[in-house]
């Protein structure tokens, strides 16, 4: 062999030195030969071809740092080139981290004649050997060098190979025997190291050790060396005779010989002969220490998979490794898999090689989301074509999707990666191939959709435990979040039947906290006798006592419910009971306080929180509805101080819990609806600056201020793009938006196309958007009736129909049950039955606009059949005013003035205070004229919130034009007496009312009070008329023509005369003024003529009128024709 050495290095030095060429690795296997070639075959250890190891110290640090960093029979290569050969094959993170940086071109040359210093490894070797060897130095003049070995390897400090390595080598140059253990505890303390610097120094060790001494450390630090030696077969050798000799269980260590560092290289070369071979060896191993290999998961043998399979599992380009196994199972698979005993070892070996595969796929810096769909699905079609499909594999692939990578944690509309792992797995069990997926699988694959999704898909997967656990589908756990989950989302029946189950299984791990979900489903129903029913319960038929969550789900029941007397009363029982209140106790009172504006009540029950040492300061929800009161009692200026003080508080860490976004979102919505799009805009850039988060509730608010605006094509394209643009989830409340919004503005078939999208997306329905989906449909259809001419009020609305009975077979309770905002603008009261009548309210309207008084009656009939005898809780009020309307229009007075008692007194319940409900007040006192001083100022002190005085805006109107349209002169009587119980009680009465209401008491002759009345209150807002120009054609507001008012100065608060109105006043006044002529009109009661009664009482009416332009228009002529 010697005799060839000057020709191998002359014909392959020159590709030695050659630059590298890019190319594949290649896939051949080394011939057996290999391991009998050179010096293998020589009876002297391996290391003896090299240079000395053992040195008596002499020489320069530069010769003792290269002893045996490189290949066998270094001798035969010069200085340079041997340099370069250790640089180039030396192993090991560090190496290949050196080996990318780019070299030096002063220093290193690309050729074996370079010219220069040694290259930069060497220099750094030399430098860490010389600081080695001083502070050897330093520490000899301190101790011996054996206690500071012992102390080194004993206390395991990190970093000092080297330093041991030199005091080792000091205390076996003074004399022949070594402490016994000492070697074993050396080899130890370096196999936990790294092995590039030292791995020549480490092997003569080993050797000298006695074979009896030898540990399952020793080996590894040995193995360890020859591999970064890049000596594959002594270190494979190695290891088969570690394998051999630790076969029983001892100290629990057997294992930790060396197996992860073997198949590291040899599957860093793509030897996969050898990686199966060492694989099939540690199989051997674990079967003596009688360990079940084929029953071990990542999850729950974490160590075991690292002891084997953790320096694979820090390799790169791991996917380009797995292809290439691949093709070495294709192209020898009935080699592989000869005998049952080498399928199963092969597909135990594809159970630990392939999660780092994964890993790397799943973990990149800039994931494709294609990309890893169609590796994960091809992945497994590969295994299955080569019959090595493992279940823990797919169960490792979700495991690792759903618990530790955020981004499938989170909601997405598309199909679910490990939702189609998942199930291929269960297909492939349906199949007949086992193993079936684990319990454990299925009940984080619940948790993961019951999180984004619902509950709705998890029925499937309690069918799957059902059919593959068949004796014992449901475990405790699942239990327990199947019931939690189907009481959050509003299903009674699904939390009855696994309640059941888990009381006929489990019942001795049964406690409060599932039976409390009893109460909890209904409370998210609203649905209070169900609530105290089953809190009854409790008591009666489990024998428990209610604690405190208990009690705070009744509390919620009520308060959802809007019911102030219910709450109140439920929360002195629970005082009362002796339970220490908490956070959750106090909560629903103060977000039953902030609904209706009573700032002062919230303020009292804040207080007391505080007094009983509850923790509503520091709670953030607590905080937001302070804002909330403050909004609802129409102060916005106040609600803004309040959250900027929140936001100090924030930053001093005073507040915790929930981020501010809700608080932020609550004053954004308010100016949304307020129609203040400026101050909206004003709101969110703040939210932007301050860092707030945005949510999907955020971007409601913006698109309800833009739908205000009647900006609805810019609140779809936020709904379209900006949203999924920024990986904000939709609901349906934001389709419910933008359809109404469109509806508003005529474009019908805008709002059909939003609606057949809310639809292909299949988002879970809320009352908003049924009510959007019938009005949509209700709207189409009514449109298709105008261009066929059908003129028939007895045609039914045939897909509105279906629509309703769509929106009956549903569970209306479950709608009830969600947490997204309402899309109503006025307050009502919540239905508490399951049937949904504000859905019939819709429907009867559509209908009143044809005539249909038949079929009005017909549908409010079938929604009062839900109501029961014992039922405390009346019709709300939107399907009362529907129903009203019907009569009104069908001349059927009385039946429209029970309708109105109906809605008054459901009124008066929703807009009660607490200092009412605590302390009722007396009876408001009669007025005579609603003109009297006294009359506003009741108004202005009622303590009605802001945002429920409108609540009977439309109910008033529909009567008090009853009451107009009557022949009687008493009826007259009767509207003025209902304005002024509605004005002292603090309701408000709406522009169109007032209007009609003052142009009918002209139009009969009670002029003083039709003039008095207009200039209480119509005339303060009177911006005067238009100042006309003829080189500009103005388009005026429908209903102000010639009024000098804007779009933007009509709100819908706003009470100001309408042009019909001064027309109308005009006339009479016109014609007061002939009687007057004629010595009509005296009046001898107050001893003046009635022309000048109105002067006195109404001067800015008349000026007005006076001032009104003569345009000679439609109204002009028929009420001033004669004047």
């Amino acid at each position: 062999m010697l005799e060839r050495a000057s020709t191998c290095l002359e014909t392959s030095g020159r590709q030695l030195f050659r630059a590298p060429k890019r190319c594949l690795r290649t896939r051949r296997m080394l011939h057996s030969s290999f391991w009998h070639h050179g010096a293998s075959d020589l009876i002297l250890p391996v290391w003896w071809a090299s240079a000395p190891i053992l040195h008596d110290g002499s020489g320069d640090a530069a010769s003792t740092a290269r002893h045996h960093d490189g290949p066998l029979l270094d001798f035969l290569y010069p200085e340079k080139t041997l340099a370069l050969i250790r640089r180039m094959s030396s192993y090991g993170k560090e190496s290949r981290d050196a080996r990318r940086r780019p070299m030096h071109g002063s220093r290193v040359r690309q050729y074996s004649t370079a010219q220069g210093l040694p290259g930069e490894d060497d220099g750094v070797a030399d430098l860490e050997l010389v600081e080695a060897r001083e502070e050897m130095e330093d520490i000899l003049l301190r101790t011996t060098a054996d206690l500071a070995l012992k102390e080194i390897v004993e206390y395991n400090t990190p970093g000092k190979q080297l330093l041991a390595l030199e005091l080792y080598t000091e205390i076996a140059g003074k004399g022949p025997h070594v402490e016994p253990g000492m070697q074993t505890k050396l080899l130890r303390y370096l196999a936990n190291g790294g092995m590039s610097r030292i791995a020549s120094r480490v092997l003569p060790i080993f050797d000298s050790t006695p074979v009896s001494n030898r540990q399952p450390s020793s080996y590894r630090a040995a193995i360890a060396a020859y591999i970064a030696l890049k000596m594959v077969g002594p270190a494979i050798q190695l290891f088969e005779e570690a394998a051999m000799r630790f076969n029983e269980p001892r100290l629990g260590d057997e294992l930790q010989i060396g197996t992860d560092i073997v198949l590291g290289l040899t599957v860093q070369d793509d030897q996969w002969d050898l990686s199966l071979r060492v694989f099939r060896t540690f199989l051997r191993q674990a079967a003596s220490l009688g360990l079940d290999v084929r029953s071990w998961t990542y999850e729950g043998n974490r160590i075991e998979f690292k002891t084997i399979w953790g320096q694979v599992a820090d390799l790169p380009d791991m996917v380009e490794h797995w292809q290439s196994l691949l093709d070495h199972v294709r192209q020898f698979r009935h080699e592989l898999i000869q005998t049952r005993e080498d399928k199963l070892s092969l597909r135990l070996f594809m159970t630990g090689f392939l999660p780092p595969v994964m890993n790397e796929v799943l973990h990149t810096p800039e994931p494709d989301e294609d990309y890893i769909w169609e590796f994960f699905v091809n992945i497994f079609s590969d295994l299955r074509s080569v019959d090595l499909v493992n279940g823990e594999l797919y169960e490792y692939a979700i495991r690792t999707m759903i618990t530790d990578i955020p981004r499938y944690q989170e909601y997405t509309n598309k199909p679910k990666l490990f939702f189609e792992l998942y199930r291929q797995y269960r297909q492939q069990w349906a199949e007949g191939v086992k193993p079936r997926p684990s319990r454990n699988l299925i009940h984080r694959l619940m948790v993961q959709l019951g999180k984004n999704d619902g509950m709705g898909r998890i029925e499937q997967l309690v069918k799957d435990l059902r059919d593959m656990y068949p004796s014992s589908p449901l475990n405790f756990p699942t239990l327990a979040y199947l019931i939690h989950g189907h009481a959050k989302d509003g299903n009674a029946d699904r939390v009855h039947e696994y309640l059941n189950i888990m009381l006929s299984k489990y019942q001795d791990q049964v406690d409060l906290r599932h039976l409390q979900a009893l109460l909890y489903v209904y409370a998210r129903r609203i649905d209070v006798p169900g609530t105290i029913e089953q809190f009854k319960r409790i008591n009666t038929e489990f024998g428990r006592i209610p604690d405190i969550a208990c009690w705070n789900t009744l509390l919620l029941a009520f308060t959802r419910a809007d019911d102030l007397d219910g709450a109140l009363e439920c929360f002195n029982n629970c005082l009362e009971s002796g339970i220490t209140p908490d956070v959750y106790t106090f909560g629903p009172m103060l977000d039953l306080c902030a609904k209706r504006g009573d700032v002062e009540a919230f303020e009292a029950l804040f207080s007391r929180a505080k007094q009983l040492k509850v923790p509503v300061e520091t709670d953030v929800r607590a905080r937001s509805g302070y804002i909330q009161a403050f909004l609802n009692a129409g102060d916005p200026e106040g609600a803004e101080a309040i959250l900027n003080g929140m936001v100090q508080d924030w930053h001093a860490g005073i507040l915790r819990g929930h981020a501010l976004t809700h608080s932020w979102n609550l004053v954004l919505s308010w100016y949304g609806v307020q129609n203040e799009l400026e101050k909206s805009r004003r709101v969110y850039k703040q939210m932007v600056d301050l860092n707030i988060p945005l949510d999907t509730w955020t971007y409601a608010s913006l698109m309800r201020a833009l739908v205000s605006a009647h900006q609805t094509d810019a609140a779809y394209k936020i709904l379209r793009v900006t949203m999924p643009l920024n990986k904000i989830r939709s609901y349906a409340f934001h389709y419910a938006i933008v359809i109404t919004g469109f509806l508003n503005e005529r474009q019908y078939h805008k709002a059909k196309k939003a609606h057949q999208r809310m639809k292909i997306r299949k988002l879970k329905q809320t009352p908003s958007s049924r009510q959007a989906s019938l009005l949509t449909v209700g709207v189409e259809e009514l449109r298709k009736l105008r261009e066929q001419r059908v003129e028939d009020p007895k045609v039914r609305l045939i897909e509105v129909e279906q629509q309703l009975r769509e929106s009956l077979m549903g569970d209306y309770g479950m709608e009830n049950a969600h947490d997204q905002p309402s899309h109503r603008r006025y307050i009502d009261s919540p239905e508490l039955s399951n049937i949904p009548e504000s859905y019939f309210a819709l429907v009867i309207m559509l209908y009143t606009t044809r005539g249909a008084y038949d079929i009005c009656k017909q549908l409010f009939e079938t929604a009062s059949k839900s109501k029961s005898a014992n039922d405390p809780y009346e019709a709300p009020i939107a399907l009362l005013t529907a129903i009203m309307e019907t009569h009104w229009r069908a001349k059927e007075y009385a039946d429209v003035e029970r309708c109105w008692e109906l809605a008054r007194s459901e009124a008066n319940r929703l807009v009660k205070t607490f200092q009412q409900a605590m302390h009722p007040e007396p009876p408001a006192p009669e007025f005579d004229s609603i003109t009297d001083p006294q009359v506003r100022e009741r108004f202005e002190s009622s303590r009605i919130a802001t945002n429920r005085r409108q609540i009977l805006f439309k109910a008033s109107r529909i009567y008090i034009r009853s009451l107009l349209e009557q022949p009687d002169p008493n009826a007259i009587q009767v509207a003025q007496r209902t304005i002024l119980s509605l004005l002292t009680h603090g309701f408000i009465i709406d522009n169109l009312t007032w209007n009609e209401y003052i142009r009918t008491l002209a139009l009969r002759g009670h002029l003083i009070d039709a003039f008095s009345a207009c200039e209480t209150y119509l005339m303060p807002q009177f911006p005067g008329w238009a100042v006309l120009n003829p080189t500009y054609i103005r388009k005026f507001r429908q209903g102000y023509p010639w009024i000098e008012v804007r779009y933007f100065d009509i709100k819908k608060q706003s009470i100001l005369p309408r042009y019909k109105t001064v027309v109308v006043l005009a006339a009479a006044w016109a014609q007061v003024k002939r009687d007057e002529a004629n010595g009509l009109g005296y009046n001898p009661t107050l001893g003046r003529w009635a022309r000048e009664v109105l002067e006195q009482v109404a001067p800015n009416t008349l000026r007005a009128i006076e001032t009104m332009p003569r345009t000679g228009d439609r109204l002009q002529e028929l009420f001033l024709k004669d004047t």
